[in-house]
């Protein structure tokens, strides 16, 4: 396969060996990926891929279809439309995921916007609901941010029953 390769702080494609999927992993063949400050960071040397991801393919985020399941690995089949979040080795032609990882693609999201949205949703979601415990009936302030992930709890806020009120 080939995947954007970090070496020396310079990005290249490079020719990789073909992942295989392992317990409870899918191999995802990749439509989209999304781009984040990480994969910069990485770039850069600042911020190193966890042990078991590629260290030199970055990419936190992608989309794409089900080539293969591993042992053991259910929620999906071969063809299926998933998106994800991963440590890394998102930016290539083939990526393995763990399956309790991954999400189906709704209909109505191109590969295109799918291989951007896990990452900052996942976030947003993360800080405004599990970190900050906010709640039906309360207010969320969002300010704007650097990343795209604050601003997206806003729209998480609205549809989870949060009170909306913009700046005049």
């Amino acid at each position: 396969m080939r995947a954007v390769t970090i070496r020396d702080g310079k990005l290249s494609v490079e020719d990789h060996p073909d992942p295989e999927p392992g317990t409870g992993e899918v191999l995802v063949r990749v439509r989209a990926a999304g781009l984040n400050r990480a994969d910069m960071m990485q770039r850069a040397g600042h911020y190193p891929a966890p042990p078991d991801a590629p260290q030199d393919i970055p990419g936190l985020e992608l989309a794409g279809e089900v080539a293969a399941v591993g042992p053991k690995a259910h929620r999906f089949s071969e063809g299926d439309r998933v998106m994800g979040i991963t440590g890394g080795g998102g930016q290539a032609e083939l990526a393995v995921v763990h399956e309790r990882i991954l999400m189906p693609v709704p209909e109505e999201l191109s590969f295109n916007e799918a291989g951007g949205t896990p990452e900052v949703f996942t976030t947003a979601h993360d800080g405004v609901f599990t970190q900050a415990g906010l709640v039906a009936g309360e207010r969320l302030l969002v300010h704007g941010g650097a990343g795209g992930g604050p601003g997206r709890g806003d729209d998480q806020a609205v549809p989870g029953g949060i009170g909306r009120q913009r700046g005049q």
